[in-house]
């Protein structure tokens, strides 16, 4: 059986909020972000990985970073990437 990866995809329009909350740990743009998000993903695939998309709203996060007392970074992001119900 394929492992999982849970993939954080940012819309354009949120990635200056999750950039000013997570600071350093996100591409200084969003172009530059989707290219992480490329690279990470075709070695996931390499891998023989499975692939989930999961848009992460920046409240959502913020909530989630709030309720599981948790400070806003890439890991945190991640997590509830891996954590949010789909759809």
């Amino acid at each position: 059986m394929a492992t999982v990866f849970s993939v954080p995809v940012l819309r354009p329009e949120q990635y200056d909020a999750f950039r000013r909350d997570l600071g350093s740990d996100l591409a200084d743009t969003y172009d530059g972000w989707l290219e992480f998000v490329h690279k990470h993903r075709s070695e996931r695939l390499r891998q023989g990985g499975t692939l989930v998309d999961v848009e992460v709203d920046h409240d959502q996060f913020v909530r989630f970073c709030a309720a599981t007392g948790t400070k806003p970074n890439l890991k945190a992001l991640l997590d509830f990437a891996i954590e949010k119900p789909p759809g």
